[in-house]
């Protein structure tokens, strides 16, 4: 089995598990959709209060919120970072998150594609910082980061070869051969994708597909703020809320539904109290603990 760049190749999956992508080859045939409203008074709140004060532009952002609790359950919950190529079931060894940026908010303004990497003890002012250094390269019109530069090299050529091209990109990826350098310019290669429409007014999200060409097992939809009776569980009082509504699409061959279930409540309960997200615990080491990988030899000679 050859290496791959951004994952290596777990060792512990059950047989059951294992036989998984046997019967569901393709991502589209293990699709799970998630409908979750978070509710947002909370963290409006903190979002207000510590901003205050402060220039516009180094505000603290709403989705600044979103990208760092989505992180943090990734390292807190490990399965999320898991993925399937070639019936194998890999960890991923990087968090790297693709959203798109616009230069303007308006349908027609040109897009750019923004890998944002982040490490294992990036908080919300971490990300805030790299996320707001790279949208804001990404308006300048400077960054070459985004695989549509690529696209458009490849639609000049004739439809026979992006067809070939295609269709060998895919079977390199599903052999671990596709050079890495091609591979971290494609948005189908990270952690997740997120699709923030809050920004655009939408209040309805679709849901959204998983790519077969890839690795990306979970794409995020939010969609912006809207008001809406909740019902207390316990007293059964019927309250307004300010809510997010967000769609998940996840792979669901990569874990089980009480793993997904319990990792969407602690990225509400990190919403609900944003200051979880400014520091972690003192005690955090590993963000796999409880993950074997298969070790490369080149760890051995260290031990």
């Amino acid at each position: 089995m050859r290496k791959r760049y951004n994952g290596s190749p777990i060792k512990t999956i059950k047989a059951i598990n294992r036989f998984f992508p046997y019967i569901m080859p393709r991502r589209c045939d293990s699709v799970v959709y998630v409908n979750i409203d978070i509710e947002m008074d909370n963290a409006l709140a903190y979002l207000k209060k510590l901003n205050e004060g402060k220039p516009k532009e180094e505000h603290i952002k709403i989705f600044d919120l979103y990208l760092a609790a989505i992180h943090r359950i990734y390292l807190e919950r490990p399965r999320l970072n898991r993925f399937i190529i070639g019936r194998t079931y890999y960890q991923r060894n990087e968090h790297v998150y693709f959203f798109v940026s616009k230069r303007d908010i308006n349908f027609d303004a040109e897009e750019r594609t923004i890998g944002l990497k982040l490490g294992p003890r990036d908080g919300l002012f971490e990300v805030h910082k790299k996320a707001r250094a790279e949208i804001k390269e990404s308006k300048t019109g400077k960054s070459d980061k985004s695989d549509e530069k690529a696209v458009e090299v490849l639609m000049k050529f004739p439809r026979w070869f992006i067809t070939a091209f295609s269709s060998l990109m895919f079977r390199l990826d599903q052999n671990n051969r596709m050079p890495k350098e091609l591979a971290e310019t494609d948005s189908m290669h990270g952690s997740a994708y997120i699709t923030n429409l809050g920004s655009f007014g939408v209040t309805t999200p679709p849901y959204h597909h998983l790519y077969e060409f890839g690795d990306t097992s979970i794409f995020f939809v939010i969609a912006g703020l809207i008001k809406k009776a909740i019902v207390d569980q316990e007293t059964g009082e019927i309250k307004v809320k300010t809510v997010v509504p967000m769609r998940v699409t996840v792979d669901e061959r990569i874990s089980d539904g009480v793993y997904f279930n319990n990792a969407f409540e602690l990225f509400n309960s990190f919403i609900q109290d944003p200051t979880k997200l400014e520091t972690f615990p003192e005690n955090q080491k590993n963000p796999y603990p409880h993950i074997v990988v298969k070790k490369k030899k080149k760890d051995k000679s260290k031990e």
